[in-house]
């Protein structure tokens, strides 16, 4: 099963050598290297300016939200909001997020012996534009994206005291400054500080950090020759004198092979003035008969650099060396890289066809019966930076796996962890917002869980209307402090508030009255055919809420759901289970009663009900009471109540007119004859009004329309209600010209 997408990068013939994370065997590095991408703050501010104070080193960021870098504030983490940039970022999509600065705080004390050191800060990556400040004092920007940049923050470093760097990241596409960034194709542009941040500490004469904001720097490794017989290597080297004195220094490059045996060394010098930058260039003689790297056999050398201040060595630098013919393609299984926020952004879009490997053989899947969670990885470090990506799939009473189920299931986690996605998963299963690039169309699905930074057991569990929940744990491992460097403040999550989202005018109910309480206790029930057991489960109901009524529409629902959830669990219902469906069944009994309370046509009202009890109760949609008995307040009251059939026999409800016409139009026009005389402009006013009013009203692409994009018209939406449910037209006076 595809679980997460992932971000391809593929290796091209030249080898931009990245630092190894240790050095050779019995050589020591005279630099260090300190990746600080925990405990950071953040917060977004959509209409401030960068210039705030909020890079003051005594501003209280107490309250700010604690993340752990890469990080993105484009992905539902942070949003709470379903887009398509959830795919593919844009700025149309959701223009608050775009407009505004995102602020990045953080705390770190670097140790008093290395007060002789050269300090500098290096971004990986930050999308797209950024100011950097230390201990309140600008540093400089940062324009344009997709690479590194380096700051010397050596003289406002403060030993053995409190530091603070402060990152404003703006990523606005409307400016007439910055570099636009290239968003065709599948490229994702995230907003935020999307790299690694590293500290580095070394000798005031060293190799420049790559990609610095002034110059390219670092150490760049080209092969202008490969072939089997022989192979030239070519690389160039920045070296800065941070010094206060010239300096005549050596840069000595040295190739090493798979098992660290010298294959070439090159020797060079050069005299550096005060602050200058001097570039080595560095052409090796030819490696005979090369091992060069293949999609099988990924071979390796090794370059190795020392920049040698008369006999002492000052600085070293190691690097990777892959020998590729042109003409050796890359699989792209054998290129992948997976960031964190293509993880917590990628997870959570729609599932395709491509699901189906995961199902059963042909022939051995039954009913869905419960749920199975599997969770990768099995352990993690208790570190905000540590993500797990957990599965849930349905499977039958066999065991066997199935797929395509069109399951809303409800995510619960406890332990010091989070989810990064959403709680709740409701699927589209008649396809009606495909164009908007809904992310859940049903199972299998992902979500994404991330640490707190505390130890522990971490549990997840997945509920579903009708099916056995499932759990999985994970365990969160101690992280090992390492403050031989330098001392970072570990921070917890008390006080601290999430960035302010798009709010709008909600009628949302966070409480709903218990007509059935909820239980912790197991049932279990002895009869072994559905009919016992659905007299056992309504009798225990009754028993225990005997304000019940038992003939309503909600009540026979969830008689038939847990019927069949004991028939397929050998009458067994956990506390967890029996509980999210009784809650459901408390949401649909509120919104029953107000459909009641209000003047709509009878017919209609009971449609309603049976809508509102399927959804909910069977379905396991969580939907709001309130925000639903809002919506129910804008139907208008009055109208005439219809019905498609195949025939035109009476329906048998008192008050519904049957029609064999399924086709909205055709129902209004049955209602408003003159409908048909109505501009387009009006017809498409009045079919999208009456289709909101109506649930069993479905809006589709036409198929001889094809699915267009978002700018998509109407015109190409044919509006179909469903077979034997009632539909409401109202009087014309809401549908007038």
């Amino acid at each position: 099963m595809k679980t997460i997408a992932l971000l391809l990068s593929f290796f091209f013939c030249i080898s931009v050598m990245n630092a190894q994370k240790k050095p050779l065997e019995n050589q020591k590095s005279k630099r260090i290297e300190k990746i600080i991408n925990s405990d950071w703050t953040f917060n977004y501010f959509p209409t401030e300016t960068a210039d705030k104070g909020y890079e003051a080193i005594g501003f209280n960021d107490s309250r700010w939200m604690a993340v752990s870098l890469p990080h993105t504030w484009n992905t539902y983490e942070t949003t709470g909001e379903f887009y398509p940039s959830l795919r593919k970022t844009a700025e149309t999509d959701s223009p608050y997020w775009w407009m505004g600065w995102g602020w990045y705080r953080k705390h770190f004390t670097v140790n008093k012996e290395f007060s002789e050191k050269k300090i500098s800060i290096e971004f990986e990556d930050v999308q797209k534009y950024c100011k950097v400040y230390i201990n309140g004092k600008y540093l400089g920007e940062y324009k344009g994206s997709n690479g590194s940049s380096e700051f010397d923050i050596t003289r406002y470093v403060r030993p053995g005291e409190d530091n603070v760097i402060a990152v404003a990241v703006n990523n606005s596409q409307n400016d007439t400054v910055l570099t636009k960034t290239d968003t065709s194709g599948s490229l994702n542009v995230y907003s935020g500080i999307v790299g690694d941040v590293t500290l580095l500490l070394t000798n005031k004469l060293y190799i420049s950090i790559k990609g610095s904001v002034s110059h390219e720097g670092g150490i760049i490794v080209t092969t202008p020759k490969v072939s089997e017989k022989e192979c030239i290597v070519h690389v160039q080297t920045w070296v800065i004198n941070g010094d206060i004195q010239k300096k005549i220094c050596t840069l000595q490059t040295t190739i090493y092979d798979a098992a660290n045996k010298i294959v070439e060394v090159t020797k060079s010098d050069a005299s550096i003035n005060p602050g200058k930058l001097y570039l080595f260039d560095q052409t090796f003689k030819p490696i005979k008969k090369p091992h060069l790297w293949t999609v099988k056999n990924p071979y390796q050398y090794k370059i190795y650099s020392e920049v040698i201040d008369g006999t002492v060595v000052s600085d070293t630098y190691l690097s990777s060396l892959s020998l590729k013919l042109s003409k050796e393609e890359v699989s792209a299984t054998e290129s992948m890289t997976t960031t964190v926020h293509d993880i917590l952004a990628e997870s959570f879009i729609k599932h395709t066809s491509e699901n189906s490997l995961v199902s059963a053989k042909e022939g051995t899947t039954g009913q869905p019966v419960k749920i199975v969670l599997s969770v990768s990885p099995k352990k993690m470090i208790a570190d905000r930076g540590s993500v797990a990506v957990v599965t849930a799939e349905v499977v039958d009473s066999q065991g066997n796996k199935i797929t395509g189920a069109k399951n809303t299931i409800k995510w619960m986690i406890t332990g010091a962890a989070t989810l990064a996605g959403p709680s709740v998963y409701e699927p589209d299963p008649e396809n009606n917002h495909e164009v908007k690039g809904d992310w859940y169309t049903g199972l299998p699905a992902t979500n994404v869980i991330r640490s707190t930074g505390k130890p522990g057991i971490i549990k997840i569990t997945v509920l579903s209307s009708g099916l056995a929940s499932g759990s999985v744990e994970l365990q969160a491992e101690e992280k090992k402090q390492d403050n031989s460097v330098i001392k970072e403040p570990v921070l917890g999550d008390e006080g601290r508030k999430p960035v302010t989202r798009i709010t709008l005018t909600s009628s949302r109910l966070e409480e709903v009255p218990r007509e059935i309480g909820l239980t912790s206790d197991e049932l279990n029930f002895k009869s072994a055919d559905k009919k016992g057991l659905a007299r056992e489960i309504s009798d225990y109901l009754l028993r225990n809420n005997p304000a019940v009524d038992s003939s309503t529409v909600e009540f026979k629902t969830l008689i038939e759901l847990f019927t069949l959830h004991l028939f397929h669990n050998n009458g067994q219902l956990v506390a967890d289970d029996y509980n999210f469906d009784i809650d459901h069944y408390n949401n649909c009994r509120l919104i029953g009663s107000y459909i009641n309370s209000t003047k709509l046509p009878p017919p209609f009202k009971e449609g309603l009900k049976r809508y509102y009890s399927t959804s909910i109760i069977t379905e396991g949609s969580e939907k709001n009471a309130g925000e639903e008995m809002n919506w129910l307040n804008w139907i208008p009251s009055g109208g005439t109540v219809l019905m498609y059939q195949d025939g035109t026999s009476a329906s048998g409800i008192k008050g519904v007119i049957v029609t064999n016409k399924s086709d909205l139009t055709d129902m209004i026009s049955v209602v408003h004859p003159g409908f048909v005389n109505f501009s387009e402009e009006a017809k498409e006013r009045a079919l999208i009004f009456i289709s909101k009013m109506n649930p069993y009203v479905y809006a589709t692409p036409k198929a001889d329309q094809g699915r267009g994009g978002d700018n998509q018209k109407n015109t190409n939406v044919s509006y179909k209600a469903e077979k034997g449910e009632t539909i409401l037209i109202p009087l014309k006076k809401f549908i007038s010209e």
